[in-house]
């Protein structure tokens, strides 16, 4: 019981952290989506491989392209 009520409050996921798994579950390569959402490809693939971060436009861009928005957490 106690693990299904830490499942129902824990917190919900980081915008790098679904960020970083919609580009690796895009079914494109890093190169694609670099070159497509007008990513420098060195800067995507150090932030995907978890090296650095990215900026708030980079990640702007991303988004655009993978067709991300935010949304607000429904509790």
């Amino acid at each position: 019981m106690a693990t299904s009520n830490r499942r129902l409050h824990s917190s919900p996921r980081s915008l790098v952290d679904e960020l970083r798994d919609a580009i690796l579950n895009s079914g494109q390569t890093e190169y694609r989506v670099a070159k497509d959402s007008g990513t420098p490809q060195p800067v995507l693939n150090r932030f995907v491989r978890g090296e650095r971060g990215i900026s708030l436009e980079t990640a702007a861009k991303l988004c655009k392209y993978l067709d991300l928005h935010l949304a607000p957490v429904r509790r």
